[in-house]
């Protein structure tokens, strides 16, 4: 049986895709909903090892494969951190403080979905299935929907106009850009080799 918290958090985060402005008042605005919005991490641990394995074949590491599981378990927990940590600022930086803790329980559970979504076309793409350049495009429309989807997300939950929205997920994606780059420079570094 699915969790209260997870089937209205997920239920949700697919409303609000489906652009249902009236969807964000299904996450509350309290520190306890912030707090186990976090949850969604959890579930979506195999999803993300899924990307891992799928990824592993075009990724060469200098590291074994412990060093590599410290390194992705790393790199997971604080991409969870690191957005909700810079949006206080950014909320208090708007005056939308008071929105804080229902967008940030809305963006924690949207991004299962998101996730389920590029795993998705991830497979398809790794598969063969179709071709390749179909499966780009395929690939690049999911991409570009889920930014569409994350700065409706921010429109609707922190109540901002567009453009705002906008550079918040620009922001977003600096910082993902970030983790993803400090993640593949530890996984291809070259061992030490010891000294004799």
């Amino acid at each position: 049986m699915i969790p209260k918290d997870f089937a209205q958090g997920l239920y949700g985060a697919w409303l609000l895709a489906c652009l249902n402005r009236n969807a964000i008042n299904l996450f509350e605005n309290t520190i306890e909903s912030f707090w186990r919005s976090f949850n969604a991490a959890f579930l979506c641990v195999p999803i993300f090892i899924g990307l891992i394995i799928i990824r592993s074949v075009e990724i060469n590491t200098g590291v074994g494969s412990v060093a590599s599981t410290a390194i992705y378990s790393i790199s997971y927990v604080i991409s969870w951190i690191a957005f909700p940590y810079a949006m206080y600022h950014v909320t208090r930086l708007l005056g939308t403080e008071d929105k804080y803790f229902r967008y940030i329980s809305a963006y924690n559970w949207a991004t299962c979905l998101q996730l389920a979504a590029l795993f998705i076309v991830s497979v398809i793409g790794s598969s063969g299935f179709l071709p390749q350049g179909l499966s780009v495009i395929i690939t690049m429309v999911v991409v570009f929907s889920i930014f569409g989807y994350k700065g409706f997300l921010a429109h609707v939950g922190l109540e901002i106009r567009h453009g705002v929205a906008l550079a918040i997920v620009l922001l977003d994606f600096i910082l993902a850009l970030i983790f993803e780059s400090w993640t593949l420079r530890l996984l291809q570094a070259a061992p030490i080799a010891s000294g004799g």
